[in-house]
């Protein structure tokens, strides 16, 4: 039953794997397709194509993180459980060895010692899967920010007026520029 659950669980990860891996080489045809686009772009559309880019970029970059946050969290289930098992017949040995009557208990310790390192060595796993969940929050603000931008030129660009859509293109640069300072991390 365990390993039947096991295996089921292996199963759907590697799917989620798949679905990942899927999504940033779709990411990455979208970005050569705006390339190509933007080669023979002119006016207004030159700043769309460089936005979609730019999205489908962190798109991909939000992907592949993906990828190796779920690669990440399960090696760190597998070694965490690995030290289980080791503590577990760590303990088990002990028990045997103190209900016999044997004096000797040198391996039971030698078990726990292996078991206790190998959970340190997950702990670190998940420390880095954090680090990866951190590093996926931070490409979905990127892409949040990139697609807002994105809208914002391309709702720009329909302004028949040519005063005020210079006008609002300034306003917008202005605010751009303060949320690029504002968004500047402390060095």
């Amino acid at each position: 039953m365990i390993l039947q659950t096991g295996v089921e669980f292996l199963v759907g990860l590697s799917a989620l794997a798949k679905l990942f891996a899927s999504q940033a080489e779709a990411a990455s045809k979208e970005k050569k397709n705006y390339a190509d686009k933007l080669e023979e772009a002119e006016g207004d559309a030159i700043f769309k194509y460089l936005l979609l880019i730019s999205v489908a970029s962190l798109e991909s970059y939000v992907a592949q993180t993906r990828l190796q946050a779920e690669q990440s969290f399960r090696w760190s289930k597998i070694v965490a459980a690995i030290g289980f098992v080791i503590i577990a017949i760590g303990v088990a040995i002990a028990i045997y060895t103190s209900v016999r009557g044997t004096i000797r208990i040198e391996a039971a310790y030698l078990a726990s010692l292996s078991g206790v390192i190998v959970e340190f060595v997950a702990g670190v796993f998940f420390f880095l899967y954090n680090r990866t969940l951190q590093q996926i929050n931070l490409f979905h603000r990127r892409l949040a920010d990139s697609q807002q931008l994105s809208i914002s030129l391309m709702a720009n660009s329909l302004i028949g007026d040519d005063t005020r859509r210079d006008e609002a293109r300034a306003e917008l640069a202005q605010v751009l520029a303060r949320s690029v300072v504002e968004a500047k991390p402390p060095a």
